[in-house]
């Protein structure tokens, strides 16, 4: 497919697995990294590259990259991506030393919202200076309503993602005391009664988590895999 021009029709046609392809084929930085493409390197192993930016934000400008075609950063093996960031963490390092310089920005744009214009990771290491105006965010006010809000629409899949089977309750201060207090104190309940209250209430509970967990589990996207519903959303699709 690499070297022939498709027209929209031919492209609507195509699988999401061919049009990657097609994109890999036609990578830029992968012939670079193929040496088919001529580039100013600073360095390169066998699994990363860093070159020169032809459009730097500012002199001394690096883009760091696994020589592997990757679309977005959140597809890249971790063990890969270490030895990404070790080169980054270098490149940093030796702008600030050789240029002198104040500071370094270290910025990775995933999806085309975010300024991706390449269908290759790219990490972008540039020297900074007091006053460049090269980078200037905006602040965002938000209310503590929208913070808990917010938190809690991340917290279930950051969880998923590391691993916790299962989250603390969210409790408030007041709450939290009353609670250790009641186990300083702990009631001294009939042993029958105590069975009764552990099977009417216990264990629903357990298997509520469980069947909740079971459907995490079921949820959970496959390691390794290449999620083409990400690159969808992040290129436009």
């Amino acid at each position: 497919m690499a070297g022939k021009e498709y027209s929209e029709e031919e492209l609507g046609k195509m699988s999401a697995e061919e049009i990657a392809e097609l994109q890999k084929q036609n990578c830029i930085f992968c012939k670079i990294a193929s040496k088919e493409i001529p580039a100013k390197i600073v360095h390169e192993d066998p699994d990363v590259i860093c070159i020169l930016d032809i459009n730097p934000a500012s002199e001394g400008h690096i883009l760091v990259y696994p020589k592997k075609h990757y679309m977005i950063m959140p597809h890249i093996p971790d063990d890969v991506l270490a030895k990404v960031f070790k080169d980054v963490k270098l490149m940093s390092q030796t702008l600030l030393k050789s240029l002198q310089c104040k500071g370094t920005t270290v910025f990775v744009a995933n999806g085309v919202a975010a300024g991706q214009k390449a269908p290759h990771v790219l990490i972008h290491v540039f020297p900074r200076r007091e006053n460049d105006g090269l980078v200037k965010l905006p602040t965002y006010e938000m209310s503590d309503e929208q913070i808990i809000k917010l938190k809690g629409e991340l917290k279930p899949y950051i969880n998923q993602l590391f691993g916790v089977k299962r989250a603390g309750p969210v409790v408030k201060e007041a709450e939290f005391m009353d609670a250790k207090e009641e186990e300083e104190e702990p009631k001294q309940e009939p042993a029958a009664e105590h069975a009764i209250i552990h099977h009417e209430i216990e264990h629903p509970k357990e298997k509520k988590h469980a069947e909740k967990q079971k459907s995490s589990e079921q949820a959970k996207p496959a390691k390794g895999k290449v999620d083409l519903d990400d690159i969808a959303r992040l290129f436009g699709g």
